[in-house]
């Protein structure tokens, strides 16, 4: 089995370090991984993510994670300055500086059977001053990480619904709808929001967080949140970033859905007109569960945005 056209895009990404200005390199790689992904880890290709086993290509995957945590661990950002990784898939660490939170993060998916090699849920609870959850969905909410966070005093932030499902725990927090509160010096507002492809909110209790410094500059995450149904913000909260979550959020925005009324990238406009970050990161990109059970890896759809 041949991982190199793997390693080589990885590598060229390694060389052509992350911006948000245009970079045909880096395009160019992600286009590769994808044809890479998809032609080589579901059911029956070389890296069947189910069967082969130890599988090369996810070992490959956790030595980069591992590396990633070092690298986050390394160093802060300078005074006044966010610094923000994408954990794997959709779980994003942010630093400001004076706190590290960390949003749907998932040591490792569990789903194929993998072991943790490099005790990345520990380390990670080590390296986080709280932990927000969003929703119950096993690529945005691990238990695991839950009770390693708590074993630290590490507070932990999720839905009251999804809290239900904990005994009364010290540090672990049921968050109710349009609730506020203060963590160091941020002021975190917990907003309802509707998941992708679902109608109703009550479908699947989803958290949106917005995590607010004091001069205003907001990070806002929602997880699998459906951004052209999204709850008004806060009047005093400047965006600087929001996460986008991959495919299109509902049928009427599916290529080829029979319901659909217009092309994706009229939900993303209609989510950043109302949202208005100054920046954009288009995340769950390459889920490998997703991937295996036969969707794209989605590098083509944020690429094309």
């Amino acid at each position: 089995m041949n991982l190199q056209p793997f390693e080589h895009a990885l590598t060229a990404l390694d060389q052509s370090p992350p911006s948000f200005a245009p970079d045909s390199t880096r395009a160019k790689s992600f286009a590769q991984l994808a044809g890479f992904l998809e032609s080589h880890v579901r059911p029956g290709q070389p890296f069947d993510l189910k069967t082969v086993q130890p599988n090369p290509l996810w070992l490959k995957i956790e030595d980069r994670l591992d590396a990633a945590l070092k690298q986050w661990t390394s160093s802060r950002p300078p005074a006044g300055n966010w610094r923000v990784h994408q954990w794997y898939s959709s779980g994003i660490l942010v630093d400001t500086g004076a706190l590290k939170l960390g949003f749907d993060i998932i040591p490792f998916i569990k789903v194929f059977g993998w072991e943790d090699r490099h005790q990345l849920a520990s380390r990670l609870a080590a390296e986080m001053d709280a932990l927000f959850i969003t929703h119950r969905h096993e690529d945005h909410y691990d238990p695991e990480m839950v009770r390693a966070c708590l074993a630290r005093g590490v507070p932990v932030y999720m839905p009251a619904a999804l809290a239900q499902s904990w005994k009364a725990i010290p540090g672990l927090h049921a968050v109710q709808p349009d609730t506020e509160w203060e963590l160091g010096d941020l002021r975190i507002r917990a907003r309802t929001g509707i998941h992708v492809w679902r109608d109703m909110a009550d479908d699947l209790p989803l958290c949106i967080y917005e995590c607010r410094q004091p001069d205003g500059r907001t990070i806002v995450y929602g997880g699998d949140a459906d951004y052209t149904k999204f709850p008004p913000l806060s009047d005093d909260i400047q965006v600087v970033v929001y996460f986008l979550p991959w495919r299109a959020p509902n049928a009427a925005y599916e290529e080829g859905d029979p319901r659909q009324i217009a092309p994706v990238h009229v939900a993303v406009e209609l989510g950043l007109q109302h949202i208005r970050p100054a920046y954009l990161f288009y995340v769950h990109c390459a889920e490998l569960e997703h991937l295996y059970d036969g969707f794209t890896a989605s590098f083509n759809i944020a690429l094309s945005l």
